[in-house]
């Protein structure tokens, strides 16, 4: 079955207006853009201005938005809760605010990174106006445009030099870029110049996310769109560059399924002549790594020797690195691999308040964002037991009858 691949060739940089221009460039409907656009405040907050312009000769589409009167009484949020209230009463589909929320989820998570605070504190500068806003809600509107599954990323350049930000002088790449575009393919650009911007990182880590790693060669060309920066660089074109292209080499999921979809590589060996203490040290070091399961099992070897098979799940990105690890701390000298995918739950810790008390809980949902599942964390539930005349498992009961009662009328997510 043909399955669509987004190419992305960062040839001049990344950022959110060469995204948007690209799509635009690549066939995005104007009245389709214009209509998502429009919710959040297009012509009242902000103007929209999309030119063609040439760079080293080669056509591309730039687009703007300068800001509007309005905007100054009634400025962009700026922070995480605030952009996420701001959504909610737009009115955007729920797939456009999902990819919407993750990218801006992915900027206030690595300021928080960089800073060293909570994330819930981070306050958007340089990213918190208007036309970043229209950047990112355009880029939703057209990933959920385009429909694309796979996705073939080109090395990112990073560019050098220094940049002045709302903190000061930084050096480029600047930090929060440095942490959006982690695990994904970069090369020095050479040039210097901030060439990939906080909001050009987050969007490209976001579709690095929700789509499908695409590795192979064969695929059949379509329309490609070019979306122009603002500089103009004597050694390369200031572009960024997408095709679209049709694969027919992959096996289809399900089409409309609510559950996000993603590659993984899942590795595998079998140890018979290592410790447990230091088995288990390195099955902790695989966690810290960034495996997201790490798996053993006793197994009978050749003479009757007992050994373990260790199994991790992994994304692709990370690969080197694991299996590096395997081999620097294991005397294993053979790792088994296979490519696959999963369907998974986003998830997040997020911590209310009941009649027993606060209490942290994962909470796990679907791509529309709706609640599957919340679980109470075992050590706030042994905390509360202690003050609480009820057994653990009555205690946890109770616990998520009353937050299934907050979703019920609609407050679990307030």
């Amino acid at each position: 079955m043909s399955r669509r691949v987004l190419f992305v060739d960062p040839i001049g940089g990344l950022s959110g207006d060469m995204f948007l221009g690209a799509f635009i460039d690549l066939g995005l409907p104007l009245d389709i853009l214009e209509a998502g656009l429009n919710k959040i405040g297009r012509n009242r907050f902000f103007a929209q201005k999309i030119e063609v312009v040439t760079r080293h000769h080669i056509a591309a589409c730039k687009v703007s938005f300068p800001a509007l009167p309005e905007a100054i009484a009634n400025p962009a949020p700026k922070t995480l809760a605030a952009v996420k209230k701001f959504l909610a009463d737009c009115g955007l589909p729920d797939a456009i605010t999902a990819i919407t929320l993750k990218a801006f989820h992915h900027l206030a998570a690595a300021e928080a990174k960089v800073h060293g605070v909570d994330i819930a504190d981070i306050h958007f500068h340089e990213v918190g106006d208007y036309d970043t806003l229209a950047d990112i809600v355009g880029m939703a509107v057209a990933v959920d445009w385009l429909q694309p599954e796979y996705l073939s990323l080109r090395p990112i350049p990073l560019g050098s030099g220094t940049v002045e930000c709302a903190h000061g002088m930084l050096p480029v790449p600047v930090p929060a870029v440095m942490v959006l575009l982690e695990g994904l393919p970069t090369v020095a650009g050479g040039i210097k110049s901030e060439l990939v911007t906080p909001t050009g990182a987050a969007i490209i880590k976001t579709l690095a996310e929700i789509l499908i790693p695409f590795d192979i060669s064969v695929c059949k060309l379509g329309r490609s769109g070019y979306g122009a920066g603002s500089r103009q660089y004597s050694e390369k074109p200031n572009l960024l560059r997408l095709t679209s292209g049709i694969s027919e080499s992959h096996s289809a999921p399900i089409n409309n399924s609510p559950f996000a979809l993603q590659s993984l590589v899942t590795i595998e060996t079998v140890i018979d002549d290592m410790t447990p203490e230091k088995f288990a040290f390195l099955k902790d070091r695989l966690f810290d790594d960034g495996a997201l399961e790490v798996v053993s099992w006793p197994v009978f070897m050749k003479k009757g020797r007992l050994g373990n098979s260790l199994m991790i799940l992994l994304e692709p990105s990370l690969e080197e690195k694991i299996i590096r690890r395997i081999f620097d701390e294991s005397p294993t000298l053979g790792i088994r691999r296979q490519i696959g995918e999963r369907y998974f739950l986003e998830r997040e810790i997020r911590s209310y308040t009941t009649s027993f008390g606060e209490i942290r809980c994962k909470t796990a949902r679907d791509k529309s964002g709706r609640i599957i599942n919340v679980k109470p964390e075992h050590d706030d539930l042994i905390r509360l037991a202690e003050s609480h005349p009820f057994s653990l498992t009555r205690l946890e009961q109770l616990i998520i009858s009353e937050l299934s009662a907050f979703h019920d009328q609609g407050n679990l997510d307030s």
